[in-house]
């Protein structure tokens, strides 16, 4: 029983994270790979 607590509770940190990250690009966010766009590049 505390097996499948913790599954889903790494699953709902998974899904939330994966939603942010899919936020972001929408949003422009994140670096595209061109250096001229955004100033924090490698």
């Amino acid at each position: 029983m505390t097996t499948a607590i913790v599954v889903i509770v790494l699953a709902a940190i998974v899904v939330l994270a994966v939603r942010a990250i899919i936020k972001d690009k929408k949003n422009g966010g994140g670096c595209s790979g061109n250096c001229g766009h955004c100033k924090g590049c490698h």
